[in-house]
Formats: C-alpha cells, sequence, structure tokens
C-alpha cells in the first residue's frame, strides 16, 4: 500500500507539473488565435507528454524497465494521443455544439472536464503496459552439499 502511495505521488507531481506546462501553453495559443480551440489544446498537449514522458521514465517509473524504450515509446505516444483526444471531446463539445467558446468555457471544458478523464485513463495505462513491473525471478534454491563421515554418504540439505 505504501508504495502505491509513493507512486501516486511522484505521477501527480509530474501530472500537475505537466498540467501547468499544458495551461500555458495551450492558452498562450489561444490568445495567439483565439479561433482554434483545439489546435492550440493539441500544440499544449504535445509540450506537456514531452515533459510528462521524462518525468514519469526518471523519476516515477525508474525502476520499471522491461519493455524496451523503443515499444515504451511508442505504448507512450499512443496512450497520450487518446489521452489527448480524451481532452478534446468536451472542448469539441462546448465551442461547437454549445457554442460556448470563450476563454473560461474552453478552460473549464478541458481542465475541468477533459483532463481528469485522460488523467485517469493515463494513470492505468502507464502502470498496466507503459511502464510495467518487472516480473520478479523465482527464487533461487541453493544446495549445500555435506558428506556423513561416517558412512561417507553424500548428504544434500536445502539452504
Amino acid at each position: 500500500m505504501r508504495a502505491a502511495v509513493h507512486e501516486l505521488t511522484k505521477f501527480g507531481t509530474i501530472g500537475a507539473l505537466a498540467l501547468v506546462v499544458n495551461a500555458v501553453a495551450t492558452n498562450a495559443m489561444w490568445k495567439v488565435d483565439p479561433g482554434s480551440k483545439i489546435t492550440g489544446s493539441v500544440i499544449g498537449t504535445v509540450i506537456a507528454t514531452g515533459v510528462s514522458y521524462l518525468g514519469n521514465r526518471y523519476w516515477t517509473y525508474k525502476d520499471r524497465d522491461s519493455i524496451g524504450r523503443h515499444r515504451e515509446l511508442l505504448l507512450f505516444a499512443v496512450v497520450n494521443g487518446i489521452g489527448m483526444l480524451i481532452e478534446s471531446v468536451p472542448l469539441a463539445v462546448f465551442d461547437y455544439v454549445l457554442g460556448m467558446n470563450g476563454t473560461l468555457a474552453s478552460n473549464v471544458a478541458k481542465y475541468i472536464i477533459g483532463v481528469p478523464l485522460a488523467m485517469g485513463f493515463r494513470l492505468w495505462t502507464y502502470r498496466t503496459w507503459v511502464f510495467p513491473k518487472v516480473d520478479q525471478p523465482a527464487p533461487v534454491t541453493r544446495y549445500h552439499y555435506d558428506v556423513d563421515p561416517q558412512s561417507g554418504e553424500l548428504l544434500s540439505q536445502l539452504r
């Protein structure tokens, strides 16, 4: 239980940092081009994904290195692509369906609805597929051999 709390704390710390990077980059893009909410969101998420990968690979899941770096990067990109879609759906609904496309409405859609949904998805997939736990090797059985001094018979004992 303690290890899970420790892992969740690290994941949350990296997630908070990536969230700040995402929000700053996304809102800067929205300021430059207010009509491109989805594009700005995607750019912010891509930048934050880089921060997230580095933090999770080299801090949160540094002890999990079992599937190879190329496969890990591919899975991380796929998972974050899906996470980006999850984040974008509420933003698109607010903007295109409800006509709520102001900065406040866009931030609510993305960061209050989309990001928490995507975060839950990412946490589960990172732990399960991207940074899986390394299987513990089977314990090695060691034998100690003794010879019976009277009979000369070979005796073995587990240690």
